[in-house]
């Protein structure tokens, strides 16, 4: 009797997503803004940068879906839900925090087996995105990706422009003869289906 009565309240208070909307799952890189041993503009074999961009080119070739992602920030858009849905549970069960609990278990072990220099916890949120939102959503994250891609790559340079206009901080980032790095990553990079 208790386990069915709070079953029944776990079920309601748990957020479901949509079965045939998108399924968005983002993630944001925990203290990795911060850590002196991590640059985002070294791009080798095995760097952070190099181990992110494999991990998302695989989880958007494996779903069928797109990706945006810069600095320590990914957000995955799978079109068909259920093709993420059903791979992670055989339950085809929906709700937010089950889907998040086993991708995150997903997304850390083959993001940390191929950047093998420290381990790298995620946060993550997932939910459903109407479709025909997609594309305002990705330029509202290509935007967040801009404000970190700029102020790192200012930091880095030791200039704090606290709360200046993009434009004023971006004009001050091309003074920078190496401003070329930035210039390719800082509105962030769009993958579909496993390729940029």
């Amino acid at each position: 009797m208790w386990r069915n009565y709070f079953f029944q309240i776990q079920s309601k208070y748990n957020m479901r997503v949509s079965t045939t909307e998108p399924l968005v799952i983002r993630f944001d890189g925990k203290d990795v803004t911060k850590s002196k041993d991590i640059n985002f503009f070294e791009i080798y074999n095995g760097s952070f940068t190099d181990a992110f961009e494999k991990t998302v080119k695989f989880f958007t070739e494996k779903y069928h879906g797109y990706s945006i992602f810069g600095s320590d920030e990914v957000s995955f858009i799978f079109p068909n839900p259920m093709l993420v849905i059903a791979d992670l549970d055989v339950d085809k069960c929906n709700r937010t925090n089950e889907i998040i609990a086993l991708f995150s278990q997903l997304f850390f072990h083959h993001f940390n087996s191929l950047y093998v220099k420290d381990t790298i916890f995620w946060h993550g949120k997932c939910f459903s995105i109407p479709g025909e939102k997609l594309k305002s959503y990705i330029k509202y994250r290509s935007g967040n990706v801009k404000n970190v891609m700029v102020t790192y790559f200012l930091k880095k340079k030791g200039i704090s422009m606290g709360n200046d206009k993009m434009e004023d901080r971006v004009n001050k980032a091309k003074e920078h003869s190496d401003y070329k790095l930035l210039e390719d990553y800082q509105d962030g990079i769009l993958y579909y289906d496993g390729s940029r």
